[in-house]
């Protein structure tokens, strides 16, 4: 079979065929193709370069901010640190003991990964490198990751395998309770029930469904940042979900804080972010309150930050040594960019005066940043309200003192990369019914899976590696069960 743009006759009965043509379902594609199966990818982007959250990515391949050759001991530690025990232990120890050989595979076909950063999660990142200028435009074509998804694609026709573009996945055949095939949607509107012994769902969450989002993540999700291909629309987990799979932890997604006019202005996202500011410094609502743990990091501040009733009312308080040294860390740092490009930075003298500028009561303002300042200098956030911690598994920091004029606050929003929750599975990508049993020929991974990320502290531990191991795992675990009959 031979990569098409479009089609509207089924393939043959496959051995897999796989919803999405992101990272985890070219890998489980290509793996499978190269075990001996008949494989078909069904991607709805028409493009030839379709809209990825892959696609769009930095390309850094890490497990919870470790080194992913590291000890799988020490990453299995760094998983759990960094979900605060949340992460299904089974997927943990999947993810702990195969991040190093998924890696090794993967530049076996055709990645070339090179030390990105002086940081130890930096070690592993696909070149070209992206990330090298701030905004969307010009960060990621016909760099690191645009190329491994050509290079993956290449490699499945080679198999044998097809990637069809403008084919959405819109039911599961199911019958007495065994998955067999999956009805795709052409761009023109017409349908076709494609059998095949598996189905791989790897459409990458639903980060792109307003409906979903606004049900189980924000009030308002026009006022989130889609700090991504925003392609995720849910069918994965819906067309699951009606074939009597468990669907877990819907609540949380990963993404970063924005500068609220990143909203409208695409030169304003995925980078610079405010994660390290926001997490020294204090971030309030419309009433000059704190909400949050800034130092749970970014991930978690995004969560919150979606999560109030007006998104966009929530401003970053600061001041000028704030600005001037955490505000120019990290990859492409906010400072000088955002104001470069337009980002309104709010300046005053006095913090009364900075609050008349935000239309928020001066007392309040006034107050919050007292009692932050003493929490710095006491050591003593767990008495604030929210507490206040320093959780460097996320890549939060303890507080800063906000004392030196001019004081400053940038209005934020929530960047929304890709949704954590979504289709239970276990250590091989089977999908699990509410009984937590396997359903016969159905398999997730990537961000349409859950288990690994999210809860209370919106716990991240890299999308890239999530959607690697476990499109690989799932790749042979339909090898293994074709072998067996």
């Amino acid at each position: 079979m031979k990569a098409t743009e479009s089609t509207r006759a089924a393939e043959p009965d496959l051995d897999l065929a796989v919803i999405g043509a992101g990272l985890a379902g070219l890998t489980g594609a290509l793996r499978a193709a190269e075990l001996g199966l008949r494989v078909a990818v069904f991607e709805a982007g028409r493009e030839h370069k379709y809209p990825a959250n892959t696609r769009y990515s930095g390309g850094v391949f890490h497990v919870a901010f470790e080194d992913i050759h590291a000890p799988p001991a020490l990453l299995e530690e760094a998983l759990l640190a960094a979900t605060g025990g949340f992460a299904e232990p089974a997927l943990v120890r999947a993810l702990a003991e195969d991040a190093g050989r998924a890696v090794d595979w993967l530049a076996g076909h055709g990645a070339l990964f090179g030390r990105g950063g002086p940081l130890a999660f930096m070690g592993c990142m696909l070149q070209p490198f992206s990330l090298r200028e701030p905004g969307l435009a010009n960060h990621w074509p016909e760099r690191g990751a645009d190329r491994l998804l050509a290079e993956l694609e290449r490699r499945i026709e080679r198999q044998g395998g097809v990637v069809v573009r403008g084919a959405r996945g819109r039911r599961l055949c199911m019958a007495d309770g065994v998955c067999q095939g999956v009805e795709v949607e052409f761009a023109d509107g017409t349908r076709q029930v494609q059998p095949a012994a598996a189905v791989l769902l790897a459409d990458g969450g639903f980060q792109g469904n307003p409906a979903l989002v606004e049900r189980h993540l924000s009030p308002r999700p026009e006022a989130l940042c889609a700090r991504g291909a925003g392609s995720g629309r849910g069918d994965g987990l819906l067309m699951a979900e009606a074939a009597g799979a468990w669907l877990r932890h819907l609540d949380r997604f990963y993404g970063h804080v924005q500068a609220a006019e990143a909203l409208t202005d695409d030169a304003l996202w995925p980078y610079p972010i405010l994660d390290l500011v926001a997490s020294v410094a204090v971030v309030v609502n419309g009433s000059g309150r704190r909400f949050t743990d800034e130092g749970l990091g970014g991930v978690s501040l995004a969560n919150a930050i979606a999560a109030q009733a007006d998104p966009l009312s929530t401003f970053v308080i600061m001041d000028e040594p704030i600005w001037e040294r955490v505000g120019r860390e990290f990859l492409l740092p906010p400072n000088p960019t955002l104001e470069e490009r337009g980002v309104r930075i709010h300046r005053a003298p006095t913090v009364e005066r900075l609050a008349a500028q935000l239309g928020m009561p001066a007392d309040v303002l006034a107050r919050t940043l007292a009692d932050h300042n003493a929490a710095a200098v006491t050591g003593r956030g767990a008495s604030l309200a929210p507490p206040r911690t320093a959780r460097t598994s996320t890549l939060g920091r303890p507080p800063a003192m906000i004392t030196t004029a001019p004081f400053m606050a940038i209005r934020l929003c929530a960047g929304i990369t890709y949704t954590m929750g979504g289709v239970a599975i276990d250590a091989h990508g089977r999908v699990l019914d509410r009984h937590a049993r396997a359903i016969p020929g159905l398999f997730a991974a990537g961000s349409t899976s859950a288990g690994l990320e999210g809860g209370p502290l919106s716990g991240y531990v890299g999308g890239l590696a999530k959607a690697l191991v476990f499109g690989l795992r799932a790749g042979e675990q339909v090898a293994r069960e074709r072998r067996a009959g």
